[in-house]
């Protein structure tokens, strides 16, 4: 009777693993579909995405996700701009991170409560972090990675372990180091250096300097300053927004805004189509339409003889007379 009820408790396991990983990757979905946009992931949109091919070439900013980035490319040509479309490149690589975790607990683990303990833990990092449901390539390079592992453990298809790990460092280039980690523990486990070379390193270097040729160039220049906003001050911002889209109606306006919302305030334009936007300006000495404050300066707002149409704990939304409009 016992290897029946081995068997029996191998098929239960196998089958609860499913299970889990589908409802960790429904969770991720939804909160993909409702999370309102950070201002990151509206920076690489707006400086990255938005812009045309050549423009981006002839950009000095450095792109530090560029795998994600032209990924994201695709998917707002395909589907419009929502937090939804910018953020499907991550929810694809859960499913590959997932894929990737499934294969290396039946590699070490074969099947039973052991195997379904291993897989719910890697499961549970999709949940924990934020890297597979938000635009960046954190999710991405995560999950190029543990493939790497996962293909290193089976000793197949070398070249794609290096193609893996040239891709991790593309999706986001503070992979660099861990990446050069994993590539060292494959030789170390293979001890083969003419073949780790000709089947993991040059791979991993041609695909990662393909992708990555032209930041490298940039990489001198400084980056822009996006500082991401917290949960609840995303959410403000959201309703801050829309109170201005409701207050501007289709009226040409022009929007002043803090450097944290700027490039949120130009995602929520593309998203809504609102052409008679101008696209926000982070310089607010200048006369504007609109100006978003952050609450801590409604004197400012004050001093200026601007009327207020949104407030909340983060932010404000105030206009200039009509009469000055």
């Amino acid at each position: 009777m016992e290897p029946k009820t081995t068997a029996r408790s191998s098929t239960v396991s196998i089958k609860v693993a499913i299970g889990v990983l589908s409802a960790v990757f429904a969770v991720a979905v939804y909160r993909a579909a409702v999370h309102p946009i950070g201002a990151g992931e509206a920076y690489l949109y707006d400086r990255f995405v938005r812009p045309t091919t050549r423009q981006v070439l002839a950009s000095e900013l450095p792109d530090r996700d560029v795998l994600y980035s032209l990924l994201e490319k695709r998917s707002v040509g395909l589907f419009h701009v929502s937090p939804l479309s910018v953020r499907l490149p991550s929810l694809l690589f859960a499913v590959l991170y997932l894929f990737a975790v499934w294969r290396l607990a039946r590699l070490f683990l074969g099947s039973g409560w052991r195997f379904l303990a291993a897989a719910a833990a890697g499961g549970a990092v999709v949940l924990l972090g934020n890297w597979f449901w938000r635009a960046d390539g954190a999710g991405a390079a995560i999950a190029l990675l543990l493939c790497a592992i996962w293909l290193a453990g089976e000793r197949r298809n070398f070249n794609l372990i290096g193609i893996c790990l040239g891709l991790s460092v593309a999706a986001q280039m503070s992979f660099a180091i861990p990446a050069a980690a994993v590539a060292l523990a494959i030789l170390a486990f293979w001890r083969r250096w003419s073949g780790w070379i000709d089947h993991v390193l040059i791979p991993a270097v041609v695909v990662a300097l393909i992708l990555l040729i032209l930041p490298l160039t940039h990489g001198y220049a400084p980056a822009e300053s996006a500082p991401e906003l917290t949960a609840g001050q995303a959410a403000h911002l959201q309703s801050a927004l829309g109170a201005l889209r409701i207050d501007a109606g289709s009226g040409h306006i022009s929007i002043a805004a803090l450097p944290a919302a700027e490039p949120v305030v130009n995602f929520y334009r593309a998203q809504h189509r609102a052409g008679n936007w101008d696209r926000a300006r982070r310089d607010s000495s200048e006369h504007f339409d609109y100006y978003l404050f952050p609450a801590a300066q409604a004197a400012t707002a004050a001093e200026r003889h601007l009327i207020v149409i949104y407030r909340d704990a983060d932010f404000i939304v105030a206009h200039r007379s009509y009469a000055a409009m």
